[in-house]
């Protein structure tokens, strides 16, 4: 019995998350009442306060399920290569910044991202999530990336971090502009050929 309970509660919980996604995203944070939420989830008041005590609660759980599943698709992004040569270091960050590019063009996560913009200002929790997940994972693994090419001899830097923002900020740009001013088409990232210059002009920058 207490197995069922607990099914029940957490397919209660996602019934509920996905109908707060539904109105934040067309509402915004600001615009998306309870009663809204409540009606969209297909629940009461009283049992989305069980679930979830404030507003802010519920957004945050919203965009961390986005952010699993988004991981869970790209895997790779939570891990360096094992790099023994500069093709390999290429080859390693060509991947990362694939799988990044993809993972951040996701229209949801784009569109979230517009809600969390707009109301960080209220809910700083929502922009610190928001800053240490997708941006946050890509630029721990290039910094690992980088870290282990340092150990294998490949270049030579003094501040890995700051070269990992340079690398990640420029392919940021493909996406995050674009995808947060144009709402009305879907956001292209560039071609591997163009990834493959980008990361040939960074290791030309730094070995």
């Amino acid at each position: 019995m207490p197995h069922q309970e607990t099914a029940r509660s957490k397919a209660k919980r996602d019934q509920i998350r996905r109908g707060a996604q539904q109105v934040f995203l067309t509402a915004g944070f600001a615009g998306a009442t309870t009663d809204a939420i409540a009606q969209a989830a297909g629940v009461s008041k009283q049992t989305l306060y069980v679930y979830f005590r404030r507003k802010e609660e519920l957004l945050v759980d919203v965009l961390t399920s986005l952010l699993a599943e988004l991981h869970q698709d790209r895997p790779t992004l939570e891990r360096a290569d094992d790099v023994d040569s500069t093709s390999s270091l290429r080859a390693a960050l060509v991947r990362i910044t694939s799988d990044a590019l993809t993972t951040i063009s996701n229209q949801e996560y784009l569109a979230l991202t517009r809600v969390i913009i707009a109301d960080s200002p209220k809910v700083p929790e929502i922009g610190e999530l928001w800053a240490s997940t997708v941006t946050g994972t890509v630029r721990s693994v290039v910094i690992a990336q980088l870290e282990e090419a340092r150990r294998a001899g490949l270049i030579d830097l003094d501040d890995v971090e700051v070269a990992a923002r340079l690398l990640v900020g420029g392919v940021l740009t493909y996406v995050l502009p674009d995808g947060i001013v144009a709402t009305d088409r879907p956001v292209a990232p560039p071609s591997t050929e163009t990834l493959e210059r980008m990361v040939d002009l960074f290791l030309r920058a730094i070995t």
